[in-house]
Formats: structure tokens, C-alpha cells, sequence
């Protein structure tokens, strides 16, 4: 995924953005140093929700955003779909 965002951020010229592999409890970032935060798939899995929440404040400045995606199945996906593009979780 990381190989894949950078590769997106050279494609559309953009240059004012950091990609990091981390634990998401305990950001290499400064205080107050993100405007914006794009958080994809942690929350439901991670255990220490109130530990990342509270590493998202310390680093988004005040009147910073973070955006969130989580997808959580509510049945288990047919072998047919697993197997085939149309998986998000693929």
C-alpha cells in the first residue's frame, strides 16, 4: 500500500505529503505538525483505539481534519467473490 500511495503522489505532482509505516499509537510525527490526517482501516482492528485517538490529536494541528475509512463485513463474502477483483479485501 505504501509502494502504491507514493506512486500516486508522484503520478499527480504532489510533493507536500509523508507516507510512514508505523504503529499508529505512537506516530513519528511533532505535535500540532498535520493538517490533514487520512486514516484507512485501523480502528476496527487495533485494540488501542484510545491510544491512537489520542496520537491523532497530539499530531493534527487544531482546526486540522482527519478523514476515516473502515470497512467491516457484516457476512462472510462467496469464494467467488474473494477470488476475484471485485474484493475490496482482496
Amino acid at each position: 500500500m505504501l509502494t502504491r500511495a507514493r506512486r500516486g503522489a508522484i503520478e499527480a505532482a504532489i510533493e507536500n505529503v509523508v507516507f510512514c509505516q508505523t504503529n499508529a499509537e505512537e506516530l513519528p510525527l511533532k505535535d500540532s505538525s498535520v493538517e490533514i490526517a487520512l486514516v484507512n482501516g485501523i480502528f476496527n482492528l487495533n485494540p488501542a483505539r484510545d491510544d491512537i485517538f489520542r496520537e491523532l490529536a497530539r499530531v493534527v494541528q487544531p482546526n486540522g481534519s482527519v478523514y476515516v475509512a473502515e470497512l467491516i463485513l457484516s457476512k462472510p463474502t462467496h469464494p467467488e467473490v474473494r477470488a476475484s477483483e471485485s474484493d475490496w479485501f482482496a
